[in-house]
This record gives C-alpha cells, sequence and structure tokens, in this order.
C-alpha cells in the first residue's frame, strides 16, 4: 500500500508543478501584453459656404457634432494600428467639400496576447450643411445638422438627433434611433428596431426583424405617402389628430387596435383594416409579418 502511495505522488507532483510553471508563464505572458497606446490624427479646414462633408471608415465609430462655426474639425482616434502601416488616415479639401478616409489595411482587428485595436472618428462642423457617412463596421452618431444626411453603417447602430431636411438611414445589422427630427425620413435595418419622433412629411421605415415605433408631432404630413414595414416585431404609430391620410394595415400573425377615429372601407378584421382618416389624403401603408399594430394619437 506504502509503495502504491509513493508512486503516485511521484506521478503527481511533477504534473502539479510542470501546471503550475505553464500557469505562471501564461499568467505573465497576458500580464505582460501592456495594452496599446491611443494616438490620433487631426485637422481644421476653414469653410466660406455651405460645407459638404463625407466620412468614410470600414472598421470604427463615427461621432459627428455640430455647432454655429465655419470650420471642420477632424478627429481620428486609433489604438493598436500603425499609421500608413496597417491604418490609413486621408483627410482632404475642395472648395466646401470635405472627404474624411480612416481605413485599415489587411488588419484583423484583434490580435492575441499582443493588444486590442479601435479606431473612431469624431467630427465638429458647421450645424448648416450636407453630411454622407459609410462605416464597414460601427456605429454612428449624429447631432443636430440642417440639410442632407446619408448615413450607412454595415454592422452598428445609427442614432441621430436634431436633424432637419432630407434623411436616409441605413444600417445592415444595427437598431435606428431618432429623435426631434424635421423632414423626410428613410430608415432601414436588416436586423434591429427602430425608434424614430419628429415632424414628417415623408415616412419610410423598414425593418427586417424587429419592432417600428414611431411617433409624428403636430405639423407632419403625408406628402406623398408613409410606409411602415417589420418582417418580425409590433409596429406603434403615434400620429396627430388631424392628419388627413388613407390608411392600409395588416398583420399576417397579430392584431390591429386604433386608438383614432377612421372611417373603414370595405370588409375588415382584427388583422386588416383600410380605411380614411380626416377625410383621406396620402397613403399610410402599415405591415408587419409577426406582431401587432397599434395606432394612437400624440
Amino acid at each position: 500500500m506504502l509503495d502504491r502511495q509513493r508512486a503516485l505522488a511521484k506521478a503527481v507532483i511533477p504534473y502539479l508543478v510542470l501546471t503550475g510553471v505553464m500557469g505562471g508563464l501564461i499568467g505573465a505572458f497576458l500580464l505582460g501584453a501592456s495594452p496599446a497606446q491611443a494616438d490620433e490624427v487631426t485637422k481644421t479646414f476653414s469653410i466660406s459656404g455651405r460645407a459638404k462633408v463625407r466620412i468614410q471608415t470600414d472598421d470604427g465609430g463615427v461621432r459627428v457634432s455640430t455647432g454655429d462655426i465655419k470650420q471642420v474639425q477632424v478627429r481620428v482616434e486609433y489604438e493598436g494600428y500603425k499609421l500608413d502601416k496597417d491604418l490609413r488616415v486621408s483627410t482632404t479639401q475642395d472648395g466646401d467639400t470635405v472627404d474624411i478616409s480612416a481605413k485599415t489595411i489587411g488588419s484583423w482587428g484583434f490580435h492575441f496576447g499582443v493588444h486590442r485595436t479601435n479606431l473612431r472618428v469624431e467630427v465638429h462642423m458647421p450645424k448648416d450643411a450636407d453630411l454622407e457617412v459609410t462605416s464597414g463596421d460601427g456605429g454612428v452618431e449624429v447631432d443636430a445638422i440642417n440639410g442632407s444626411l446619408n448615413v450607412h453603417t454595415g454592422d452598428g447602430h445609427i442614432t441621430v438627433q436634431g436633424a432637419r431636411g432630407d434623411m436616409h438611414l441605413r444600417a445592415g445589422d444595427g437598431h435606428i434611433e431618432g429623435r426631434d427630427l424635421d423632414g423626410t425620413l428613410e430608415a432601414t435595418t436588416g436586423d434591429g428596431h427602430i425608434n424614430v419622433t419628429g415632424r414628417f412629411d415623408s415616412l419610410n421605415l423598414k425593418s427586417g426583424d424587429g419592432s417600428v415605433s414611431a411617433r409624428a408631432l403636430a405639423g407632419s404630413k403625408v406628402q406623398p405617402s408613409w410606409t411602415i414595414h417589420t418582417g418580425d416585431g409590433s409596429v406603434d404609430l403615434e400620429i396627430p389628430g388631424e392628419l388627413q391620410a388613407n390608411l392600409e394595415a395588416s398583420t399576417h400573425d397579430g392584431h390591429i387596435s386604433l386608438g383614432i377615429p377612421v372611417m373603414v372601407e370595405g370588409s375588415f378584421s382584427s388583422s386588416r383594416v383600410q380605411g380614411k382618416m380626416n377625410g383621406g389624403g396620402g397613403q399610410v401603408s402599415i405591415h408587419t409579418g409577426d406582431g401587432s399594430i397599434h395606432l394612437s394619437k400624440t
């Protein structure tokens, strides 16, 4: 019995020592991998007329703020990249048009045991301007802009606040939020919810998989039409009581509840309604593949 215990000890002790050594080496390796230092590229452009700003990045977030200024101030912050080796930053100006590009060069975005990577573009620009933003992978945030707004991200959320004008927002995979908007809005996401509030003329909202919520404030008009569609999710639409429109709403798997007067035309059911609001007007079409529809007054 004693011989068996001694043999077991001889087998276990080297294993424990080896395990401890390996654990220590791994721990030292990870601890020794210090985080990368954040670096930045900054640039300022003077603007004499109406600014047009175009921003492109393939792997980073974008944040745009505005003010009563005549400059476009650019700040590209990056971590874990080497400028001009695996990250290329370009800023150019042609009259009042400013182009900003921050793109990676053959980078996987993460290097095991060494450091992580991070990329962010921040722009401060005039409030009265036109803006285009394209991000391959990253969220986009825009505040208070008066003009044409086009935002597209392949994978990330879009948040817009205080925009006035013609707005086009598109996310491949991510939610879309809009507050204090005014004008025409087209918002599309492949996978995520949509939640917008504002005074709208034309309104086109579409989600492949997610709920859609829209709150139209006083002064909204149906010019020429509104379309709200989701493949899977509920729809909540709040509209002014005086809005004039023709309504068509349907759901494949859910019910429709109306908190507004509708003069129903033809046959109707709990899953399909067609009629006129305040004598009729432009077309408001609402459809969900799987979910309920609720209409109410703002």
